[in-house]
C-alpha cells in the first residue's frame, strides 16, 4: 500500500509518522450489507453515544491526533451502526476539504445548533479540544435534566394506563357476567350499579357494526395523533407553551427548565467564543420552549440595537425573574456573561431537581387516593345489590 508521510500536531511537528492515505468509503459487499446500512439508520444516535463521541475526539486531539485519524478510529469502536456511519461520513467530508464545522451541519439532524457553532468557534480560536470537552459536559447536563423530567412522569403515566387498562377488562369482560347475577336476583338495583352496568353494556354494545369500545379507542388515538400534530405547527407549539407556563405547577418546572437550559447554553456559547448575538440566536432554538425561543429572538434584535439583555428582561416576570435580570445585568456590566450565567444554570438545575422530587412524592399519595376511589367505587358497586337482596331473603324467613 502506498503510504505519505504526515506530522500530526503542532507539538510533534519533530516526530514524522506514517499514515494510510485517507480512506474512501469501501464498496458493498452485496445486498446484505446494503440492507444492513439501511437498517442501521433506523437505530437511534442517543445523547450518551453524542458525549462519549466527543470527549473522546477532543482526548485524541490533544494528544496530537489528527481530527480525520481521530474520526476513522471512532468509526472502528463505535458499536451504534447508524452514528458508525455517520462519523464515517463526517470523515470523508473533511478529507475533501471540509472543516469540522461544516461537516457537522451537514448533520443537523443529529447535531444541533448550538454544538455547530461552539465547533465553529473552537476552530476559529484554536482551542477545539477545550470545545469539545464543553459540547460533552453542556450535552451530558442537558440531557440528565431531561431524563430527570422524563422519569418523573413515567411512574403516574404508567398507574394511570394499569388503572384505564383494568378498568376496561372488567366493564367488557366482568360485569356482563355479574349483570346475569343481578337479572336472577331481581328488584331495584342501586343508581351505582346501574351507571356502572350503563357503562358496561354501551361498552359492550356496538355502532354502525363496530364495537363501541373500539370506536373509543380509535376516537382516542385520533385525539392523541391530532394533538400531537398540532403541536407541531408554529401556532400550537406557541399556544402549548404559554398553556404549560400558566400550569399550576407544572408552568414553574417549565419556566425552571426553560431558565436552566437558557443560561447554560448561553454560559457555553460565550466561553467557547461564539458572540453574543449570535449565542442568543443558537440559544433560542434550544431553549425547547417556543414563548422562550421568541422572546429570545426579541432580545437578540434588541440587542443588536444597541439595548442590553437585562433591559429587555424587565417587562416579563413570568418568563425571566427578577433576580435573573438583576445578575445577568450585574454580568453585562463587568463582562463576566459566561461566569454568571453559568451559576444562574446551576441554580435552576439545581431547582428542577428538587422540584421534579417533590413532584415524585406529590404524586404518589394522589395516585394511591384515585386508586382507592375507582377500587371503591367498584366494590360498592358490585356488592351493594347483593347485600341488599340478602337482607331482603332475611327478612323473608
Amino acid at each position: 500500500m502506498t503510504t505519505t508521510q504526515l506530522h500530526i500536531g503542532a507539538n510533534l511537528a519533530s516526530a514524522p509518522v506514517m499514515a494510510e492515505r485517507p480512506r474512501g468509503r469501501e464498496k458493498s459487499n452485496g445486498l446484505m450489507d446494503q440492507l444492513n446500512g439501511l437498517f442501521a439508520r433506523f437505530n437511534p444516535i442517543k445523547d450518551s453515544d453524542k458525549v462519549s463521541f466527543f470527549r473522546l475526539l477532543a482526548t485524541m486531539i490533544n494528544a496530537g491526533i489528527s481530527i480525520v485519524k481521530g474520526l476513522h478510529i471512532l468509526e472502528d469502536q463505535i458499536e451504534n451502526p447508524h452514528f458508525k456511519q455517520v462519523v464515517g461520513d463526517l470523515a470523508r467530508k473533511i478529507e475533501t476539504g471540509s472543516s469540522f464545522s461544516k461537516a457537522l451541519a451537514d448533520f443537523g439532524q443529529y447535531f444541533s445548533e448550538a454544538q455547530i457553532g461552539m465547533v465553529e468557534a473552537g476552530e476559529a480560536s484554536g482551542r477545539l479540544n477545550q470545545t469539545l470537552l464543553q459540547i460533552a459536559t453542556e450535552t451530558e447536563k442537558s440531557a440528565s435534566l431531561t431524563s430527570k423530567i422524563k422519569g418523573a412522569m413515567i411512574y403516574p403515566v404508567v398507574v394511570i394506563l394499569i388503572l384505564i387498562g383494568a378498568g376496561f377488562a372488567v366493564m367488557t369482560f366482568v360485569m356482563p357476567k355479574i349483570k346475569e347475577m343481578f337479572d336472577n336476583l331481581g328488584g331495584e338495583l342501586p343508581a351505582m350499579t346501574k351507571a356502572l352496568i350503563g357503562a358496561s353494556n354501551f361498552l359492550t354494545g356496538s355502532t354502525l357494526g363496530l364495537s363501541n369500545a373500539l370506536v373509543i379507542l380509535l376516537v382516542f388515538a385520533g385525539l392523541i395523533v391530532a394533538f400531537l400534530a398540532w403541536k407541531k405547527t408554529e401556532f400550537g407549539r406557541y399556544a402549548w407553551a404559554q398553556i404549560l407556563l400558566r400550569i399550576p405547577v407544572f408552568g414553574k418546572l417549565s419556566q425552571r427548565v426553560a431558565l436552566a437550559r437558557f443560561c447554560r447554553g448561553l454560559s457555553t456559547l460565550v466561553s467557547s467564543g461564539v458572540s453574543i448575538l449570535k449565542a442568543l440566536r443558537i440559544t433560542a432554538t434550544s431553549v425547547g420552549n417556543a414563548v422562550y425561543e421568541k422572546r429570545i429572538n426579541e432580545i437578540a434584535d434588541d440587542v443588536k440595537q444597541g439595548i442590553t439583555m437585562a433591559e429587555n428582561m424587565k417587562d416579563n416576570e413570568l418568563l425571566f425573574p427578577s433576580m435573573v435580570v438583576g445578575m445577568i445585568g450585574v454580568a453585562e456590566q463587568t463582562a463576566q456573561i459566561d461566569a454568571i450565567t453559568a451559576k444562574i444554570a446551576d441554580y435552576y438545575e439545581d431547582q428542577v431537581d428538587d422540584m421534579v422530587k417533590n413532584l415524585s412524592s406529590l404524586m404518589e399519595p394522589i395516585i394511591i387516593v384515585v386508586l382507592g376511589l375507582a377500587v371503591g367505587f367498584l366494590v360498592i358497586a358490585v356488592m351493594m345489590p347483593i347485600l341488599q337482596s340478602s337482607d331482603l331473603a332475611g327478612n323473608a324467613k
